[in-house]
């Protein structure tokens, strides 16, 4: 009778040691793949002074006007529009380059978190005394955790994206 006690005190607790270094194998797995730097499809360390060949003018004003979720765009893939609210002050009109980046502020440094350059060399123009909302495609997602972003548009120059709340929906 000892000896059936044993053995079943031995298997109980190998079982529970079993069942312990699985719950610390899950949860390993998740708090790795719920580091910031996994949450967005780029984590690259950048700083103000860097020059990252994004043209500013300042005869543009630019405005984070919201975003529009997942959108099909017209190849069937899908994304989300980032709104700017662009007004360029000046009868010479503005051009700018089909290039934008998207940077994230962690702990008090900036990391680029997307960027697209399409590689044309050639430049868009708007046309002088220009305002309207342009639209931005980004990966769906992109600004699903709370906090400061800043985007840059090639040619236009830079503005910030204060997102509060997206973590709650």
């Amino acid at each position: 009778m000892a000896n059936s006690r044993k053995i079943l005190l031995k298997t109980i607790l190998v079982i529970l040691s079993v069942l312990l270094i699985l719950a610390c194998i899950i949860a390993g797995i998740s708090i790795w793949e719920n580091r910031i730097e996994n949450q967005f499809p780029s984590w690259e360390k950048v700083s103000d002074t860097e020059d990252r060949g994004f043209e500013s003018n300042p005869n543009v004003e630019m405005r984070f006007a919201g975003i529009d979720f997942d959108v099909e765009l017209h190849n069937g893939k899908h994304a989300d529009m980032v709104l700017v609210d662009v007004n360029v002050k000046t009868p010479d009109g503005a051009g700018f380059e089909d290039c934008y980046a998207v940077d994230y502020l962690y702990k008090d440094e900036w990391y680029n978190v997307y960027r697209l350059y399409t590689g044309i060399a050639a430049a868009s123009g708007v046309r002088g005394n220009f305002h309207d909302v342009m639209e931005f495609p980004v990966p769906c997602g992109l600004f699903a955790k709370d906090g400061t972003y800043r985007m840059f548009i090639g040619g236009f120059g830079s503005f910030d994206i204060d997102i509060i709340g997206m973590e709650d929906v």
